[in-house]
């Protein structure tokens, strides 16, 4: 009878146990299919809303679908590291970040540039002067053509320079900087696959250009 007993007692945990995993399991089933729905719900609102969005058309574009090319995005983010090096500083960072830029220097450009950024360097430092450049990326304008039998770009770009004294905006400039671009290869040294070779910053104004360049 012992037996017996035990076996019942056991056979009546196995039951509610086995009830337990049950609604557990039926939980678990009502909160997927919750899920689901809600998810199928949102990429219908999703592909209702892009069939809708507004789209912007170029005049003179020619049909089709436009992605940026790896050159691109590799001249953008090349541009914008120069300007950022050059037109954004303080007094303090100006040297550190001109070292580091002349490692995408062609050798022409590298021979050239030491006076220009010398006496960029002795200026602000005279006056304790920083300098922060604001671009308007929708301004850029790329060219590409072959010179020598290499592939070069030049890359317009036109933004806002401010001058900082003292903590305070002394000036602020409409600026236009031009780059001369050469493409190269992509390597762990120059991730941009592309060198300087000639700089050239003009404010939009009735200013001289002042531009270093090979001769």
């Amino acid at each position: 009878m012992d037996f017996v007993s035990r076996a019942g007692s056991f056979i009546d945990r196995a039951h509610r146990l086995a009830g337990v995993l049950l609604l557990v399991v039926i939980v678990q089933s009502l909160i997927i299919i919750n899920m689901w729905m809600s998810n199928a719900d949102m990429a219908n609102q999703v592909r209702y809303m892009s069939a809708r969005l507004p789209v912007y058309v170029v005049p003179g574009a020619t049909r089709g679908i436009y992605s940026p090319t790896e050159d691109d995005l590799l001249i953008k983010a090349f541009v914008d590291q120069v300007t950022q090096s050059f037109k954004t500083f303080t007094y303090e960072t100006l040297a550190a970040q001109y070292q580091e830029m002349k490692q995408f220097f062609t050798p022409q450009m590298l021979a050239d540039a030491d006076s220009y950024f010398a006496k960029m360097l002795r200026d602000s430092q005279a006056d304790r002067r920083s300098s922060l450049f604001i671009p308007d990326q929708q301004s850029m304008q790329v060219e590409k053509f072959t010179e020598n039998g290499v592939d070069m770009r030049t890359v317009k770009i036109r933004g806002s320079l401010q001058t900082i004294i003292a903590g305070s905006v002394v000036e602020s400039l409409p600026m236009e900087v031009t780059l001369k671009l050469q493409k190269t290869i992509i390597s762990k040294a120059n991730p941009f696959g592309f060198q300087l070779a000639q700089y050239n910053e003009r404010a939009l104004s009735s200013n001289p250009a002042q531009s270093v360049r090979p001769q």
